[in-house]
């Protein structure tokens, strides 16, 4: 029995061994005519997930590559907003490549047409990213003391996307304690022709403008403008209706939202990546109630997966519930540091 048990043990490790081998099987050409010979895991950024025997998890610029053989069937979401499901093979020409979707017609593309990739049988886990960042500061002039949090996790599937996320201020000097937190969930369905269904849930509390909590549910349509490996513009606009909360007034609120989103990645060495979001937010049956919102952040490669950040926001309200509220919240946050899950 012990026998047995040893021959079953030595070819289970041998089909374990086959199975690693024969998954590091795709190739990568570069431009200079060099190419590597890994498992590839994931294209997001201008970024190419790469898992190799000799060193681990490595990333390479999608821009500077020439060309790719992908045999593991992949979803591939081009610049367009298309979606492909597909193994990937060269094409023969200067950055091109054929997408193979197993029905015998093969579609040939650009590289820079390719703006995110995923391994279509990664498990349920290996769906979720996620990051964590935090600051602090403190300045003895003026006894003032600043704590800042943020972390957020993002689940993809096929076409829909949820992201969940939280950010909280926190600050105390000689006078006063103010704090300023938002957090909740957001969903995202793709449509043809980079157009999106957006759905949120939403949660918010800030000092300075005197609002306890503000909850809200909405739901939009947005398109994105510009979706290339470096940059991505969105615009998207919607209905939303919310319940906040001020001492002792409460009131509901339909309102209408228009965002507006750029992001922009640069991964020659250091990675650097801009993100910067500005809400208009005018009342629906409260008229002439006008919110608006700018959230924006920097963020500075320091070493593998750990980043410099910098943060700004700007909040205002034409008419807060209580009288003797700021209009206007805003900070900055000069020095954080976040790790990417």
């Amino acid at each position: 029995m012990r026998c047995s048990g040893t021959i079953w043990a030595g070819i289970l490790f041998s089909l374990f061994s086959l199975e690693l081998q024969a998954s590091k099987t795709d190739t990568i050409y570069f431009q200079n005519g060099d190419r590597i010979t890994a498992e590839v895991k994931s294209l997001e950024s201008n970024k190419l997930r790469l898992s190799t025997d000799d060193a681990g998890t490595v990333y390479i610029e999608w821009n500077r590559v020439d060309s790719v053989k992908i045999l593991s069937t992949m979803r591939i979401l081009l610049s367009n907003g298309t979606i492909l499901y597909g193994t990937v093979m060269p094409s023969g020409q200067e950055r091109g490549c054929y997408i193979w979707q197993g029905d015998g017609n093969p579609r040939q593309v650009r590289l820079e047409e390719i703006v995110q990739m995923s391994r279509l049988e990664n498990m349920f886990l290996s769906r979720f990213k996620g990051t964590l960042s935090t600051g602090f500061s403190y300045t003895k002039a003026s006894d003032l003391t600043q704590f800042n949090f943020d972390g957020s996790v993002k689940y993809t599937a096929n076409k829909n996307q949820f992201d969940f996320h939280y950010n909280g201020i926190f600050t105390n000097d000689s006078t006063k304690y103010t704090q300023r937190q938002s957090g909740g969930v957001t969903f995202r369905r793709l449509l043809p022709r980079k157009y999106f269904l957006l759905g949120s849930l939403l949660g918010e509390s800030n000092s300075e403008q005197e609002v306890d909590l503000r909850t809200s549910a909405g739901m939009g349509f947005g398109n994105s403008i510009v979706f290339t490996n470096t940059s991505h513009l969105f615009i998207a606009a919607g209905i939303m209706g919310n319940r906040e909360w001020s001492g002792d007034i409460e009131q509901f609120n339909l309102e209408g939202r228009v965002t507006i989103n750029y992001s922009v990645f640069i991964y020659n060495s250091p990675e650097v990546s801009f993100d910067i979001r500005s809400d208009l937010i005018p009342s629906i049956n409260n008229l002439g109630r006008v919110r608006a919102q700018i959230d924006s952040n920097l963020r500075w490669e320091i070493f593998h997966d750990f980043f410099l950040k910098w943060n700004f926001y700007f909040s205002y309200d034409s008419r807060p519930l209580s009288e003797t509220a700021s209009k206007y919240d805003w900070a900055i946050s000069l020095l954080g540091l976040e790790y990417k899950l």
